[in-house]
């Protein structure tokens, strides 16, 4: 009987055994990104309320728009050069490097924003005028820009309208995300609180009134992702969305103080920040930046840009399942 019983348990643990082998492992934790400095000046820390932030991943190079000024700094965090905030280029709210090795500022003169070309040394080089643009967006009046591949996305984040035109100013498509959000939800409140155009020909936004986030492929499929809530994973007052190089996606929220880290798939993996005085935490973040394994962030009480950096997963395979519009 004795025999009979340690035959079966060692069965047991045999099949346990083989069990164990064959079942697929956990992925890996996801890792948060670690802290790694302040932006600076030769004067001490770099400090600014909201900055806009974008960074240039071919030269390593940050642009933060604050005080109606573009500031520059090098991979180190240092900054070496400003401009703006003159009569020449007036008052910077925005700035995007162009891949051509020229800046397109989003500025306000006169009471008017307006969209200028200048050199990389800041120095106006023209008017950037949209040419051939339809007559529905006749008005269009941009207050965010991004700068990609040769391409420029300009959009209106109140009315929800994109405006995408190649770097010599002729527009190649139009969209209103407004009417896709709705025939998707009719019940989410509408108003962009981020936007971003990635390498695949996606774009991201925020409805921060919804409490909730979309990605719109290529093809036109509009995928929701995020809930309400004070959880990790859980979206409050959502701002600034980028993504990186392998498509992981970043959202700021601004109440909770924290990033939201996405894989490409849109499936949560962490969050990091949070509210303090520690030199990891977040307070009120408003700007976002991401590439190259650094991410940027802008934050209020002249608490500057804080640098992140973080290890380049391996990217998943893509989505699966969307909602077609």
């Amino acid at each position: 009987m004795a025999r009979r019983l340690a035959g079966l348990l060692g069965a047991l643990a045999l099949a346990a055994a083989s069990s164990a082998r064959a079942a697929p492992r956990a992925p890996p934790a996801a890792t948060p990104p670690s802290y790694v400095f302040d932006l600076a000046t030769a004067g001490g820390l770099s400090e600014s309320t909201w900055a806009t932030i974008a960074y240039d991943r071919g030269h390593d190079e940050l642009f933060a728009t604050y005080g109606g000024q573009v500031h520059l700094f090098n991979r180190a965090g240092m900054e070496y050069y400003a401009f703006g905030g003159d009569g020449d280029v007036g008052s910077v709210e925005r700035v995007a490097p162009l891949e051509s090795g020229d800046v397109l500022l989003l500025s306000r003169m006169m009471d008017q924003r307006v969209l200028l070309r200048c050199d990389f040394r800041g120095e106006k080089l023209g008017p950037f005028e949209l040419k051939k643009l339809p007559p529905a967006f006749s008005g269009f009046a941009p207050d965010l820009v991004q700068a990609l591949a040769g391409k420029v996305f300009l959009v209106e984040t109140t009315a929800m309208r994109v405006v995408v035109a190649d770097e010599q100013g002729e527009v190649l498509r139009t969209l209103e995300l407004a009417p896709l959000v709705t025939k998707y939800d009719s019940a989410l409140k509408l108003g962009m609180g981020g936007f971003w155009a990635d390498a695949q020909g996606r774009f991201f936004f925020t409805l921060p009134l919804s409490f909730t986030a979309f990605e719109l492929s290529p093809g036109g499929e509009l995928r929701q992702f995020g809930a309400r809530g004070s959880s990790p994973g859980k979206f409050n007052i959502v701002g600034a969305i980028a993504t990186d190089e392998r498509g992981t996606v970043f959202v700021l929220d601004r109440l909770r103080s924290v990033v939201l880290v996405f894989d490409r798939n849109l499936t949560f993996l962490l969050e990091f920040g949070y509210r303090g005085d520690g030199p990891e935490n977040l307070i009120a973040p408003y700007g976002l930046a991401v590439g190259n394994g650094k991410l940027f962030v802008s934050q209020a009480r002249e608490r500057g840009v804080k640098v992140f950096q973080y290890p380049l997963p391996p990217a998943p395979p893509p989505p699966v399942s969307a909602v077609t519009m």
